[in-house]
């Protein structure tokens, strides 16, 4: 079931965060595509929007760990994957598909 997240795409390169259906989730624009995940490292609970974008990850202002914004996939093994979500642009609202 896809739910409307935002009125508006985020800017290139900046994470936007807000809760759908009691889950924190981030949303950003990255090289002209847009992505989705839970709001939280897999690490330590602390909410990822509070780091920042390099390359196509997301890295964890708590101890530098990053997780890629299309698979998830950590950057430690040691580390679980960050969970993603589909997402889409309709009448330039976004939707996110948490399920």
């Amino acid at each position: 079931m896809w739910i409307k997240a935002l009125d508006i795409a985020p800017k290139e390169g900046t994470m936007v965060a807000t809760t759908l259906e009691g889950v924190k989730v981030f949303v950003t624009m990255n090289n002209g595509s847009l992505y989705a995940a839970e709001n939280r490292c897999p690490h330590e609970d602390i909410e990822l929007t509070l780091g920042c974008l390099k390359g196509n990850r997301v890295k964890c202002s708590l101890h530098g760990y990053s997780f890629d914004l299309a698979t998830g996939n950590s950057s430690e093994e040691d580390v679980e994957d960050m969970q993603t979500y589909a997402v889409k642009q309709e009448n330039n609202k976004i939707y996110i598909k948490i399920s």
